[in-house]
């Protein structure tokens, strides 16, 4: 009974700390975007999210076929089995980073072509950052899967601490411009890949066999990543074009504070994809559905509480947080609360195709946002300005979650109706 006590504590432990990690990471860029946003204004603040949307999409392309796999291969995994396969995967995930790195390189040599000079001179900055960040994820993974909890907490710490503590100093200092702030990005993720590689093993041995089935499981997810990126930032891109980049910070900014939200999202990224996987190894399918049912059930009061404050308080939370001027854009987080209502509902469902490992819904929801996004993206913002960029994320974010309930139904178990 003491050793069964001692388990739960252990588990109450490391699930309080994975939450308070995810408050630190959200809230510091949360703080992040404050300070960007006060200190570059809505334009220069719109300027590094169209920059970012570089980071945004290696990271989901490195995820697609290095993490996502990792949090659903590893936990089936054991002993030597699992140490082989880590430490050969870890190899992969830095040749994988250099080569994000050299592409940014031969993008940044060819500028003129494809950029303005403004947001060339960017690229090699992104690059490195890129880098160092797609490391960052990894070593965050490998620690959850070996439930070493508190060096997950001393890695975000490390960077998202250390960026926001550099910002602020400079800040003060008067010092802070668009540029710095990325140096600043760049330096605490170097320090942070530094504390994630000190005891982490490479191997080669086996890197052919991780490979073919990181591929097998990806390959729909790769696709999914690209589409997903699209599909969520085409409006976004489009709408820099014909709106300004002051749009984009104002859209941002609401971003911005809706990070509270992605404290939750984080946390089920964090937990729910490991503990589905050990569900469905040891007890089957039935047991991982009712898990995903009982879990979502058990959050969703908590965020619909949430999103019902954030909605309501829209106009005195911006004017308290960017300024007076900010609580004109109140009516873009009432459109964002709807958007993250879809998200929401669209998280159990992609964690259970993931689990399965049958990915290809996913990537057929995102086709069909990207498709939209392609077609209506102009005539959408040309005749509605800012509400039709909101309707735009909203109608896809609609359509990659019914697309998910459709496959999900379809399979042979998988009802909310059924399981009780």
């Amino acid at each position: 009974m003491k050793l069964i006590s001692k388990i739960k504590n252990t588990t109450a432990l490391s699930k309080g700390l994975i939450f308070l990690d995810q408050v630190m990471v959200s809230g510091s860029n949360f703080l992040l975007g404050i300070l960007l946003v006060r200190s570059l204004g809505l334009a220069e603040y719109g300027i590094f999210a169209l920059v970012w949307m570089g980071v945004l999409f290696a990271l989901g392309i490195n995820q697609a076929f290095i993490t996502k796999p990792l949090l659903s291969i590893a936990p089936k995994l054991s002993g030597k089995e699992q140490n082989d396969y880590l430490a050969g995967l870890h190899t992969i995930q830095y040749f994988l980073s250099a080569l994000f790195f050299v592409i940014g390189l031969l993008l940044f040599g060819g500028a003129k072509l494809f950029f303005t000079n403004d947001f060339a001179t960017y690229i090699p900055l992104v690059s490195m950052i890129v880098f160092c960040q797609t490391i960052h994820d990894f070593y965050r993974k490998i620690y959850l899967i070996k439930n070493q909890i508190t060096k997950v907490f001393l890695l975000d710490a490390t960077l998202y601490l250390g960026q926001i503590s550099g910002i602020l100093l400079l800040l003060i200092l008067g010092e802070l411009t668009l540029t710095i702030a990325l140096w600043v990005i760049l330096c605490v993720n170097t320090l942070s890949i530094f504390f994630g590689n000190f005891d982490q093993d490479f191997s080669l041995l086996n890197y052919k066999k991780i490979l073919i089935r990181h591929f097998h499981f990806s390959k729909w997810l790769l696709g999914t990543s690209i589409l997903q990126w699209l599909s969520g930032n085409y409006f976004i891109i489009v709408g820099a074009s014909i709106l300004g980049t002051s749009a984009v910070g104002a859209i941002r900014m609401v971003q911005n504070l809706m990070g509270l939200c992605h404290i939750l999202f984080l946390a089920m990224e964090s937990i729910i994809p490991i503990e589905a996987a050990r569900r469905f190894q040891a007890e089957g399918e039935n047991s991982l559905i009712q898990y995903l049912i009982k879990t979502t059930k058990q959050l969703s009061l908590g965020f619909g509480l949430l999103l019902m404050i954030i909605g309501i308080f829209s106009k005195p939370i911006l004017s308290l947080i960017y300024g007076i001027s900010a609580a004109n854009y109140a009516y873009i987080v009432l459109g964002y609360t709807l958007l993250y209502l879809f998200v929401f509902i669209g998280h159990p469902f992609r964690f259970y195709l993931r689990t399965m490992e049958k990915t290809s819904p996913i990537f057929y929801a995102y086709c069909f946002g990207a498709l939209f996004s392609l077609s209506c993206a102009y005539p959408l913002l040309q005749h509605l300005g800012m509400y039709g960029l909101l309707f735009g994320l909203i109608f896809t974010q609609l359509i990659n979650m019914l697309t998910y309930y459709f496959f999900t139904l379809k399979t042979r178990h998988f009802s909310i109706l059924k399981v009780k």
